[in-house]
């Protein structure tokens, strides 16, 4: 039995390889054998990386075996994609996913080791009102790696943000973390203009939404006005140093009401981590609210303060 599921996953990589061939020559015959294929797939969990097949075994009890044998066909399939010149279709492992403006949203930001992100991301609850953030210290310490490690960690269609905090360079930074798999990008309120617009401008070709920090930014609303098209997200934002340093600086809740009242966009809140401060945002009309403190390692209360914040916003 050992010996037959790497056969079973060498097949599948050899009837991809056949289906893109077939592709190439008839499009539409390939096209039904992809999808056909992708169910499969889904039934056998052949196509899943180690992460999210422990995931799974995790959540659904799956059998040891399957999940430590599962290999990792994904990084065949990125082989045989530079040799082609042809992409697999994306539906094939992931779908695009964007936020709604009718729903309220937790954002847990991992910013410790990916070793611990793996460990949180196993027990959070099951909610497309979760979205799963990359910190800044992740993406520091291991790049774009940390984005895609993310991304495989956690179940299929899960919402990512890549929060890189861009500065500069918004098209070069937009799509390094769009192609590692970010669903939502970060750029700094206090970048200039030009990067911010250009930063949208990217998030939008990329099909990412674009997330605006506006921490040590004054007024929110004098940047958006300066804009040439609006983000998706505006981030009113509390340093973490601003909060140990400056017991006076507070979130600024009130431009909530100041920026939904002029613009149709969603509005986040970072910078509270207890349920008082998230009971706050939520009360504000704060679209998604950010925690990491609770967050920051792995504990036998991980799962339970996930759900209770996710009660709170509502």
């Amino acid at each position: 039995m050992e010996n037959k599921k790497p056969r079973n996953l060498n097949l599948a990589v050899l009837i991809i390889v056949g289906l893109i061939i077939i592709l190439l020559r008839n499009p539409i015959l390939g096209f039904i054998g992809i999808i056909a294929l992708m169910i499969f797939l889904r039934k056998k969990l052949k196509y899943l990386n180690p992460d999210f097949a422990n995931y799974l075994k995790t959540v659904n009890k799956l059998p040891n075996s399957l999940a430590n044998n599962t290999q990792p066909i994904l990084e065949k399939i990125s082989s045989l994609k530079s040799a082609m010149p042809l992409q697999i279709p994306s539906l094939l492992f992931n779908k695009t996913t964007r936020l709604e403006k009718k729903k309220k949203y937790l954002q847990v930001a991992l910013n410790s080791t990916l070793e611990e992100a793996r460990e949180i991301i196993w027990q959070l609850p099951t909610s497309d009102r979760i979205l799963i953030e990359a910190g800044t210290p992740l993406i520091k310490i291991y790049g774009t790696e940390a984005v895609s490690r993310i991304k495989a960690m956690a179940p299929i269609g899960a919402y990512i943000v890549a929060d890189s905090k861009c500065a500069d360079l918004a098209a070069r930074e937009v799509e390094m973390m769009a192609t590692a798999g970010a669903n939502a990008v970060t750029c700094l309120g206090v970048a200039p203009i030009e990067t911010i617009d250009n930063f949208i401008e990217e998030c939008q070709k990329f099909n990412v939404d674009s997330m605006i920090d506006m921490m040590n930014v004054e007024s929110a609303i004098v940047v958006l006005k300066k804009l040439k098209k609006l983000p998706d997200v505006v981030i009113l934002h509390r340093g973490v140093d601003e909060t140990e340093f400056s017991k006076e600086k507070q979130i600024p809740y009130y431009q909530i009401k100041q920026i939904k009242g002029n613009y149709n966009i969603l509005v986040a809140i970072a910078g509270g981590d207890t349920i008082r401060e998230v009971q706050r945002a939520t009360f504000n009309d704060a679209d998604i609210v950010v925690v990491w403190k609770n967050f920051y390692q792995a504990s036998a209360e991980t799962a339970q303060l996930a759900e209770s914040f996710l009660k709170e916003i509502k």
